[in-house]
């Protein structure tokens, strides 16, 4: 590993946006995504997520600079560095990966430490939904599925289900159509922590998720 990059900021959605933009910033890999609870009841999310990254030293200051804007925009950056020509081991920390623990992705390794994996072309769409409580997610979801032609690719339930993100996909128009109405159904019933549509999401992202061309 020649650099080793990592962003921690409050909520799966900033995460995942934050690697797309990384990934689209500079010739990089994402290899995880790992996460812990706030310290603090007074933040943003209830949740904390790292990005992590590897490349060459230019390529991986580059991209964590520019997630980082990425999560300062939105005002739930919390931290990041990156670590040139890390030591002996430190694989088994930056490859951990907490993600998918409910198997919605049967595809998706339990590392990518070594894994041959095939980065996938995008020519769509993806939305995600990150609201607190079951009810509000399922009933947002009902929503954003009759409201536009889309399909869930991914659901990610995080605290026993007190906050769980939908990843939704087709064209960018559908998948704002979709996210806009999950929101609006959802809100009354549980608090949005994230809201975003990544149109062409980077295949170094979606090897993270089921779907289908």
């Amino acid at each position: 590993m020649n650099a080793l990059g990592m962003l921690e900021v409050y909520s799966f959605t900033t995460a995942v946006c934050a690697a797309d933009v990384a990934a689209k910033a500079a010739d990089v890999k994402v290899i995880a995504f790992d996460r812990t609870r706030p310290g603090s009841e007074k933040v943003p999310a209830p949740l904390v997520m790292q990005m992590k990254i590897e490349g060459d030293n230019a390529s991986v200051k580059a991209a964590i600079e520019a997630s980082k804007a990425y999560a300062e925009n939105e005002g739930m950056y919390i931290v990041s560095s990156v670590i040139p020509r890390p030591g002996q081991d430190m694989e088994k920390m930056a490859y951990l990966l907490d993600i998918n623990k409910d198997k919605y992705n049967k595809k998706l390794p339990k590392t990518f430490y070594g894994a041959d994996v095939v980065i996938p072309q995008t020519n769509f769409a993806i939305g995600l939904l990150e609201i607190s409580g079951l009810v509000a997610a399922i009933t947002g979801l009902d929503a954003m599925v009759k409201a536009a032609d889309v399909s869930l690719i991914h659901s990610e339930k995080r605290l026993g289900g007190r906050l769980v993100t939908l990843i939704v996909k087709g064209s960018v128009s559908s998948v704002k159509a979709a996210i806009d109405a999950g929101a609006k159904a959802a809100q009354p019933l549980g608090k949005l922590h994230g809201q975003a549509v990544i149109a062409n999401p980077h295949g170094e992202i979606m090897k993270f998720f089921d779907f289908e061309d």
